[in-house]
């Protein structure tokens, strides 16, 4: 049975992107009719243009979000059978008023604690929420003890990712280390870049490169960041890329020793998960989700939040590289088994296609 869905504020950046992308090409197989309603746009316009070619409907204001006020109950019909709202925002408040009187909204968090406040007021009105992990699971479940509550994490593929190659041990060369998402200052990317000219210099993490992929909202942050390499000299030790597409993941993952990230909080980063997936180990901090990602996984290292216990984290994963006795295959696997499409895919479907009995299964899951 088709379905009329409705995805609510789903043009975000960075894992949002990924993830909704995906999303719209799994539903669409089923020939689902599929509307997109964001007040903004992070995407790459090229990627709109794709979904829209697929058959996407997407309802994006030229004017600000005052037209989507205007304009979207002259342009929808409230005859959607879910509502998905992705993320924080008063968008959704609306758009679930498009919902046939059968249909079912769910909402689905993104960033953790520092958004709650917003949600406060619109969770309860919402049938059913998503969480990307179960850390993130319990702290909603402790705003909202009422709520249906199920964990399914996001989308990174829209199909099996081949096993990686043996990682032989690196020995004494230079290490690639890899960060890859936005420069958020909570994700603490300027903390790193900073301290990568003594980090990178020392053994064991020394001799190592740091490759920086992404960007941010504010075009100042890349400009500060490149400035700050530059005038130190260290051109030849710290690389700022800037944005990539997610069709590059694999080539930048080809070559990396590891990927690394040390944010102040997160729900669950979702390239760590795709590092994972191609057989790169992590270091990053244990915040949000992100602890469950080292869950009897010896290829992984997950450390407290302080600065200093991620940099041990960073001393212990170059020793790791250095001896070569991170498993790929091994790290591909458990990825897979538990963040691979095969396991989430048929969940999201089951989500959204079938919501009402997908949610009143046991709330243990």
């Amino acid at each position: 049975m088709t379905r009329k869905i409705l995805i609510s504020g789903g043009l975000s950046g960075g894992g949002v992107a990924t993830h909704v992308n995906l999303l719209c090409k799994l539903l669409l197989q089923d020939s689902n009719q599929i509307t997109i309603c964001a007040t903004h746009s992070e995407w790459d316009p090229n990627e709109v243009d794709e979904l829209q070619q697929l058959g996407v409907r997407v309802l994006l204001p030229r004017l600000g979000a005052a037209e989507s006020l205007l304009t979207w109950p002259l342009r929808l019909r409230r005859d959607f059978d879910v509502c998905y709202c992705v993320g924080h925002g008063r968008i959704h408040d609306l758009t679930r008023t498009f919902l046939s009187k059968a249909g079912t909204s769910v909402y689905h968090e993104i960033l953790t604690a520092p958004t709650f406040g917003v949600m406060t007021q619109l969770i309860p009105k919402l049938d059913f929420v998503v969480a990307n992990s179960k850390a993130i699971k319990l702290e909603l479940q402790r705003h909202w003890p009422n709520k249906v509550i199920r964990v399914i994490p996001f989308l990174t593929a829209d199909r099996r990712v081949n096993p990686p190659l043996h990682r032989p041990a690196a020995g004494g060369r230079e290490l690639r280390v890899v960060y890859l998402g936005r420069l958020a200052s909570h994700k603490r990317p300027q903390k790193l870049i900073e301290s990568w000219e003594a980090l990178g210099s020392r053994p064991p993490i020394g001799p190592a490169r740091l490759d920086v992929y992404g960007d941010d909202r504010d075009p100042a942050t890349l400009l500060r960041l490149r400035t700050f390499v530059l005038e130190r000299g260290l051109e030849s030790r710290i690389a700022i890329h800037g944005s990539y597409p997610h069709s590059s993941i694999p080539n930048i993952l080809s070559t990396a020793d590891m990927v690394v990230l040390p944010s102040e909080w997160e729900g669950l980063p979702l390239v760590l998960v795709e590092a994972m997936q191609h057989g790169v180990p992590i270091v990053a901090t244990a915040v949000g989700g992100t602890a469950e990602l080292g869950e009897n996984n010896p290829d992984v290292i997950v450390t407290g939040a302080a600065w200093e216990e991620f940099v041990s984290g960073l001393e212990r994963m170059a020793e790791k590289v250095r001896i070569g006795s991170i498993n790929a295959q091994r790290l591909h696997q458990w990825t897979e088994q538990r963040y691979g499409f095969e396991a989430v895919g048929p969940l999201w479907i089951r989500a959204l296609m079938n919501s009402s009995s997908f949610f009143s299964q046991s709330r243990t899951a």
